[in-house]
């Protein structure tokens, strides 16, 4: 496999696009990038990179040790962003009712104290189901 190809073989299986980068850099994110003649894998967040965890000069080996890398890890994707813990609920309610299983993780002071605000998340493949069953999940930051 080539770096083209990587991105949307990665999406496919659930990936979540925030978690990695290929041929660049992410914030927070495992990235795949060639340096001069060889391809290096690594985590980069705020800018800094890390040691490489893998460098080879070929590039469907490191393709494919990203590929395995990225896919062994945990793919949240947010499908509920909500000022009230009452809509959370619901959303969590309908997920159940279709058979999805869902995650929250809550912001206790969003703006400021007291600001809380109740996510939703479901992992990997799930957000297929989600896009199926619901439509397009749009998530809206207020």
């Amino acid at each position: 496999m080539k770096a083209l190809e990587l991105k949307e073989k990665l999406l496919a299986e659930g990936c979540n696009a925030s978690n990695f980068a290929i041929l660049g850099r992410g914030d927070g994110a495992f990235c795949l990038d060639k340096k001069g003649a060889k391809w290096a894998i690594f985590y980069s967040e705020r800018g800094c990179d890390s040691e490489p965890i893998f460098i080879s000069e070929n590039e469907e080996e490191a393709c494919g040790y990203f590929f395995n890398y990225v896919l062994k890890q945990k793919h949240w994707h947010i499908v509920g962003f909500f000022k009230y813990e009452s809509d959370a609920i619901a959303l969590e309610d309908k997920l159940v009712s279709i058979s999805i299983k869902s995650i929250r993780n809550d912001i206790s002071a969003y703006k400021m104290a007291n600001d809380p605000r109740y996510r939703v998340f479901v992992i990997g493949k799930d957000i297929f189901k989600v896009r199926e069953r619901l439509g397009h999940v749009q998530v809206c930051y207020i």
